[in-house]
């Protein structure tokens, strides 16, 4: 472990300029970059991932982008083991290494060193099935209450259906939920320079609007028909990735009121969820810099001059 930090993290909620930055910073300091977000992984969820463009791509290296088929299970232990694999290529190339994504639980995991969780296809496959019948929801909370005593289980597991099944499955082969495990360290690896991008969310608001139409408009319901063509909503993972089923919704009749009605569906899903991204990287990243943006018009030159300010000397240099 490096006594100055030799990985530069660049973290946020969707919409706050992270990959124009990254790219600059990338290609000022000769660095790659891995990306930390649980969908750009898939190959052929392109638009409705905002994942970056084959141009920048051949302007700065990426990794953990297009890697996997939409079959394949993702989680913050995969992601974790490939992000490690892919910093020390980097560096042994002489490179630097830069993280950037909205991904908080697989930064966290990554940056913090939490242990790598047991898993088992089984184990998990029969909580999919208790899952799946009536009250299931409702009994594997329950489950996973009893285990916490008086701490009440985290939205994000109450809510999210493969979360909920996870949790019961570590819970069930560790005797602890999941996040109680992962609490054990909270001093981050010095290893990592993070910073955080916090928009405000009336600025975030009006972004994620403009994005969602500029999406539609580029192909996006062609996208989500072909990933549903090719088994998307089957999907260990890539079935989460946000907006694809509300637009083969509305490709199979099922959403009236035409585009604009299936814009503003998706427009407010992705707020709520920059709604979370913005909880989570503010509390939950402990020893990051915070970076504030207030206005539209920051361009990503301002961010990138306000992380230059406050770089450590081991990027200096």
């Amino acid at each position: 472990m490096s006594s100055v930090p030799a990985q530069l993290v660049l973290l946020g909620p969707t919409c706050s300029w992270k990959s124009a930055v990254a790219v600059m910073l990338a290609e000022r300091f000769g660095a790659e970059i891995i990306s930390c977000d649980s969908m750009q992984i898939y190959r052929g969820l392109d638009v409705g991932t905002a994942k970056v463009s084959l141009a920048e791509r051949r302007r700065v290296p990426h990794h953990l982008v297009d890697e996997l088929d939409i079959s394949e299970p993702y989680d913050a232990n995969r992601f974790t083991v490939m992000a490690r694999v892919a910093a020390a290529a980097i560096r042994a190339r002489g490179r630097k290494v830069i993280i950037v994504g909205g991904t908080g639980l697989y930064a966290r995991a990554l940056i913090y060193g939490f242990e790598l969780l047991p898993a088992s296809a089984s184990v998990f496959a029969r909580l999919e099935q208790e899952l799946a019948r009536p009250g299931g929801r409702e009994a594997l909370v329950a489950r996973l209450q009893r285990s916490a005593a008086s701490e009440e289980v985290p939205a994000d597991v109450r809510l999210n259906p493969r979360r909920l099944v996870r949790a019961c499955e570590v819970l069930e082969l560790t005797g602890q939920p999941p996040w109680q495990r992962l609490r054990r360290q909270i001093e981050p690896d010095p290893d990592f320079a993070q910073f955080c991008l916090l928009p405000r969310l009336a600025l975030l608001k009006e972004r994620i609007r403009g994005r969602t139409a500029a999406m539609l408009a580029n192909g996006w319901l062609e996208e989500a028909k072909q990933a549903r063509d090719n088994g998307l909503l089957t999907t260990p993972t890539a079935r989460q990735a946000l907006g694809y089923r509300d637009a083969i919704d509305f490709l199979e009749g099922r959403m009236p009121g035409g585009l604009p009605a299936l814009a503003e569906v998706i427009a407010n899903r992705t707020i709520q969820y920059a709604r979370r991204q913005l909880t989570w990287f503010k509390h939950q990243h402990a020893g990051a810099v915070m970076i504030p943006i207030n206005s539209e018009d920051t361009p990503p030159a301002c961010i990138l001059e306000a992380i230059l300010r406050q770089l450590p000397p081991s990027w200096r240099e």
